[in-house]
């Protein structure tokens, strides 16, 4: 049985917002495994523009600011202007680019309306930013 904890999480407007302070536990195997190589350590570029202003991130690669110095770059996939996806019962490995607006391990980008599209029931293990957008 998982029994959720919560505790008081101190904002910058002085509200007390209750966080999760209890992790869930899943099975993570699967019989299809998609895994990517070895994560890259790569240095930054401080001529790359912003994704969004104040952010300090970029699509087009690692962008420098005052808190990185450098990315981590993994496997990513993404679905994308009209496309379709539809990936179910699979473990994602290494993947993920922390430091890179928009490289995540599962990523529906732009689609609209896309009712063949699909991620159900998938894994996402040892990943860097988000695991599913």
């Amino acid at each position: 049985v998982h029994e959720a904890k919560f505790a008081p999480a101190h904002t910058p407007g002085g509200n007390n917002i209750p966080a999760l302070m209890s992790a869930e536990v899943i099975n993570l195997s699967r019989n299809i495994i998609i895994t990517g190589d070895e994560f890259r350590h790569v240095p930054c570029d401080s001529s790359l523009p912003e994704a969004i202003p104040g952010e300090e991130t970029s699509t087009q690669g690692c962008r420098c600011s005052s808190f990185r110095k450098a990315c981590t770059l993994g496997l990513h996939t993404a679905a994308m202007h009209g496309g379709t996806a539809r990936i179910q019962n699979t473990r994602v490995e290494r993947c993920g680019q922390r430091g890179i607006e928009g490289k995540y391990c599962l990523h529906f980008h732009k689609l609209h309306d896309c009712p063949t599209c699909l991620f159900k029931s998938n894994a996402i293990e040892g990943s860097h930013n988000r695991g599913i957008i």
